[in-house]
């Protein structure tokens, strides 16, 4: 590999990003400033209202986000690219071939010291985005040693999955030389449920810790129940966990993960301590949606039919390559273990292509889990539509979303609807007042 030339490179890139910031510092100084709880009979906001203070803080952390996007998605363009033309995957399977002639083995050679250089290469991107930004911002209480450690877990994992999915790639390659994209495509579809059933239960807890939700929010958990039972739905409490978030960050937010036995709703310490009850129920509504309506599954099978378009596309590029300049970069076919920071290259583009559709599948499902929640909080609540509002609202400010994202922008980027749209929605969707039925809940 070329050191000097991959230096450069991701000099120019940082200071890309830090030129970027310049501008914008004066706005990032201040620490942010948390909404306190308010009572559950304060009016909706009809609109994402932001102050003057904090429409500059939200830009100025949108236009950055977006400089670190580009930086980030160019940065491991040139990586892969150095690596190719420099020859370093072709010395890392001379390598390999000196240590066993064993696939397995050779990839246990390759795949952690290629994932270690290229982490390496990121890491002064990650610790300037993804550290020093979000204190800056006041998004992050988390400490350098924690932050350091956080990438230090990510680089682990990063190896192990790199080790099997490199191995699962040639192995198929060399078996089938036409066919491979179909058959890793099928291959990675049990992979990729293994890492969902085993993530909420080894990988989550590397990184958070979690407790069950009923051990400290009783009283949440009991209206949930009642909730869900309005509709005649049951989530068991023991699939209902807090994630001790506060520890390393100030932003708001719930999930869903897992499925089968491992399906879980989590709901970080930080919303509760920013949303009334009221409104708290309302986020926790819009999570159990994409618990009850089996959204995991359901988007798993759209993404891999986008995957599956996405191994095609990639396979004609890198068979087009491999054809045109392999022998030219010490490349001996498809096959050739060297041709790893390729196949990397041609996949990061040709995801980043495909990505409107993925976030496109994902923004359905969240509109989906918004109207699920105001339809299973009816009755319950007193006002679903307010609490959900004003949730929004409060999570908006908090988390710097971005006001005004360009249609391009929201196409291109968001896998969930803009503030704006999720807040006029909650707003405008009440079927009970217009003796409408509601699509996804049946009241009992």
């Amino acid at each position: 590999m070329n050191k000097a030339r991959t230096n450069t490179l991701r000099a120019i890139v940082s200071l890309i990003v830090f030129v970027a910031a310049l501008g914008d510092a004066r706005a990032q100084q201040a620490p942010q400033q948390r909404p306190q709880p308010t009572a559950s009979s304060e009016a909706a906001p009809q609109h994402f209202t932001l102050t003057p203070e904090q429409r500059t803080r939200a830009e100025a952390w949108a236009r950055i986000g977006d400089v670190t996007f580009v930086a980030d998605l160019l940065l491991a363009i040139a990586i892969n690219l150095v690596f190719w033309l420099s020859r370093f995957g072709v010395a890392l399977r001379d390598l390999a071939r000196r240590v066993s002639c064993r696939l397995i083995l050779k990839c246990l050679v390759i795949a952690p010291i290629f994932v270690a250089a290229t982490m390496l290469i990121n890491l002064p991107l990650d610790y300037y985005a993804g550290y020093v930004l979000e204190r800056r911002f006041g998004l992050s209480t988390q400490t350098f040693a924690s932050w350091l450690g956080d990438w230090g877990k990510t680089l682990a994992l990063s190896i192990v999955a790199s080790v099997v999915l490199m191995a699962v790639f040639y192995a198929v390659v060399r078996r089938s030389p036409r066919l491979w994209w179909v058959y890793f495509w099928l291959a990675t579809i049990p992979l990729a449920l293994f890492v969902m059933f085993i993530e909420p239960w080894i990988v989550e807890p590397l990184f958070y810790k979690f407790t069950p939700l009923a051990d400290t929010q009783p009283a949440l958990v009991q209206r949930i129940e009642t909730m869900l039972g309005h509709a005649g739905l049951e989530i068991p409490p023991s699939r209902m966990f807090l994630m001790n978030a506060s520890s390393k960050t100030t932003a708001l937010n719930a999930y869903v993960s897992g499925f089968g036995a491992s399906k879980r709703v989590v709901v970080w310490d930080t919303t509760l301590q920013a949303l009334t009850p009221d409104e708290a129920l309302l986020v926790l509504g819009h999570e159990t949606g994409h618990y009850v309506l089996h959204h995991i599954p359901k988007e798993f099978a759209l993404d891999e039919c986008v995957l599956l378009g996405i191994f095609y596309l990639g396979y004609l590029i890198f068979h087009a390559l491999v054809r045109r300049f392999g022998s030219r970069t010490g490349l001996e076919g498809q096959s050739d273990l060297a041709t790893l920071p390729l196949v990397m290259l041609v996949l990061t583009v040709v995801a980043f292509f495909a990505s409107p559709l993925l976030n496109g599948i994902s923004r359905h499902y969240e509109h989906q889990a918004d109207q699920y929640g105001l339809e299973v909080a009816y009755g319950v609540v007193p006002d679903p539509n307010a609490a959900a509002a004003r949730a929004e609202q409060i999570l908006g400010v908090i988390d710097l979303a971005q006001p005004d994202p360009s249609p391009l922008k929201v196409f291109w980027l968001y896998t969930h609807p803009p503030t704006e749209d999720r807040i006029r929605f909650e707003n405008e969707y009440h079927p009970w007042t217009e003796a409408r039925p509601m699509e996804f809940v049946r009241p009992k």
